[in-house]
């Protein structure tokens, strides 16, 4: 690794045990899909902040509270990470600070995580999970783009002709009718469904409103 073009950050929060295994969780989620954390603001109906600021251990507890069970949804998955805490008999639950450090070169993104727990790893309990984590920076294939953002606009452009919108459609609803191509090479992100509802946006063929605290998109009235 090259340090010199190495970017370091680090945050810290303060979870109990049971949040702290839904925040991995759904770390470790993203990171499989290799999906950016903007992406799935987009995909929440929020502001690029919200997801990003979740996994910056801002305000954990209340973040699941709001946002699990449509995170689920997104996922099609209500799996959660095995791992199994020790505590002593005197100990009760309470919030803990946990830290995250990531470095950003310029093809990763490695994220450490710092835990103040210690997790039980005999024959009958589930691994410790693992607290050093990798995402690959998406590779910049022109072409690969053309072609995922060519699918999106087609499959938008069937349900425009629908009455998909007469209500309002979610952005993960939306994801959920464009994100399947039936071809191995061609993989449909987030983002590519943001660049081409915004350009409708911007060909005044369709709007965006707040609907109950989520972004929401409409045809445009003309």
């Amino acid at each position: 690794m090259n340090t010199e073009s190495t970017i370091k950050t680090s945050y810290a929060g303060m979870m109990y045990s049971h949040d702290f295994q839904l925040w991995y969780t759904y770390l470790k989620r993203r990171i499989k899909q290799e999906w950016r954390p903007e992406e799935l603001s987009f995909l929440l109906g929020k502001a690029d902040h919200a997801y990003l600021d979740f996994e910056k251990i801002f305000q954990v507890r209340k973040f699941l509270a709001q946002e699990s069970i449509l995170l689920d949804r997104i996922y099609a998955s209500s799996h959660i990470e095995a791992m199994e805490f020790h505590r002593e008999k005197y100990e009760i639950s309470e919030e803990r600070l946990v830290r995250l450090y990531i470095e950003e070169d310029e093809v990763t993104w490695s994220y450490t995580i710092e835990v103040p727990w210690t997790f039980e790893t005999e024959a009958n309990q589930p691994p410790a999970p693992k607290l050093q984590l990798e995402a690959w920076k998406p590779q910049k294939d022109l072409q690969l783009e053309s072609d995922a953002m060519l699918h999106v606009r087609q499959k938008i452009d069937i349900l425009l002709d629908s009455d998909f919108f007469a209500h309002g459609a979610a952005p993960w609803q939306l994801f959920r009718k464009v994100k399947d191509t039936g071809q191995v090479h061609l993989q449909i992100y987030p983002r590519h469904l943001k660049n081409v509802l915004y350009g409708f946006i911007q060909q005044n063929k369709m709007i965006v409103r707040n609907v109950d605290g989520r972004y929401s998109f409409f045809l445009t009235d003309l």
